[in-house]
């Protein structure tokens, strides 16, 4: 193994990874005796609440009790499988995420780039130091990059304009990417397995379910299960754009969006007459919602704090630059906002 720590230790840190789930395997630790042990039981409820809280782990956790720390991390993303609250879930899939990217930077014996690759072909990125790929100027702007296959980097890089393939150095389907970068790419990849591994493995969750009471997430579920907030179905001035509509659909299901996309339709609403308090309950169904610096940059765009600049909402062409027009430019204006006025004028006709 090219990472410089315990298979226990590993497994401890990172334990949706399938070298993770194979190494309890082989210990024996079964769904049925975790579930059934009420020390490993409160673990579990332990680390999801911690998870759904943002809150920091004890660090000695993987170095007292890896084996038992890993199984009660799986036992937990199960418990929120089996609440079927997907905003609960994907809440849960995005803090372990941001946990495994934190972990991945400090963590010795992690830190080095084969031990990341290695990881990487857990998750199913394919990459490879990018001097196997490529030499001379490239290697020596990035410092120590890596280059990521490119079905893998379509499929886990974030949709944001950032990130669009025209804007990276590509050699023979290879991309290559600073380590930083590479680093974000696994981190969408580990999240991407977390909520993989709950939709595999529905027996499992149906046995947790069974075996659980549920009050003991009752408080969780009141806390985190959000419901999105219903838009008007048919707003005053017309109906939503197919680009602002797409958003919203994506905010109504839990998804994580870009930054690009919470910018536009935060720029939107304010328009439509949405207040600030609206918005940032609107957000609250997003994985990562935190509701202090939501509050803040819904503040900041419509011009009431920072520098009191109250911003416009994109134009068309700027919306379809980022990714975030379904239909190509093709509906006829300039602006999202004249939309719903100009289908309200060609009904009236």
């Amino acid at each position: 193994m090219s990472c410089d720590i315990s298979l226990g230790e590993l497994s401890c840190h990172f334990p949706f990874l399938n070298k993770s789930a194979s190494y309890l395997q082989k210990r024996g630790i079964a769904l049925d005796a975790v579930v059934n042990n009420k020390n490993l039981l409160d673990m579990a409820l332990e680390r999801l609440r911690k998870s759904l809280a943002r809150e920091p782990l004890n660090p000695r956790s993987c170095i007292d009790s890896p084996e038992d720390w890993a199984a009660a991390a799986r036992l937990a993303l199960y418990i929120a499988a089996a609440t079927k609250n997907p905003y609960l879930l994907k809440r849960f899939a995005d803090s372990e995420s941001k946990r495994f990217l934190e972990l991945m930077r400090k963590v010795p014996g992690i830190q080095d780039l084969r031990c990341k690759i290695e990881i990487a072909r857990d998750l199913g990125v394919v990459a490879k130091p990018a001097h196997e790929v490529v030499t001379g100027l490239i290697v020596a702007t990035f410092g120590n990059p890596v280059a990521v296959r490119w079905t893998s980097y379509l499929r886990y890089a974030p949709q944001d304009p950032f990130w669009a393939m025209i804007n990276r150095p590509v050699v023979k389907g290879w991309v290559v990417v600073p380590l930083e970068d590479f680093e974000r790419l696994l981190e969408e990849a580990y999240e991407e397995q977390i909520l993989k591994t709950a939709r595999e493995n529905e027996l499992a969750v149906g046995r947790v379910a069974a075996s659980i009471d549920a009050s003991l997430v009752e408080d969780l579920l009141k806390k985190y299960a959000h419901k999105p907030l219903k838009a008007p179905s048919q707003p005053a001035e017309g109906p939503h754009p197919p680009c602002m509509k797409a958003i919203l659909d994506a905010l109504k299901s839990g998804d994580n969006l870009p930054h690009t996309a919470r910018f536009a339709i935060a720029t939107y609403l304010l328009h439509r007459g949405w207040d600030v308090e609206q918005i940032v309950d609107l957000f609250r169904t997003s994985p990562d919602f935190n509701e202090k610096i939501t509050r803040y940059q819904v503040q900041h765009i419509a011009g009431q704090v920072g520098g009191r600049k109250e911003y416009a909402v994109p134009s068309c062409e700027t919306m379809n630059s980022w990714g975030l027009c379904p239909t190509n430019l093709g509906c006829g204006v300039k602006n999202p906002v004249q939309y719903g006025r100009k289908v309200t004028v060609k009904k009236s006709n």
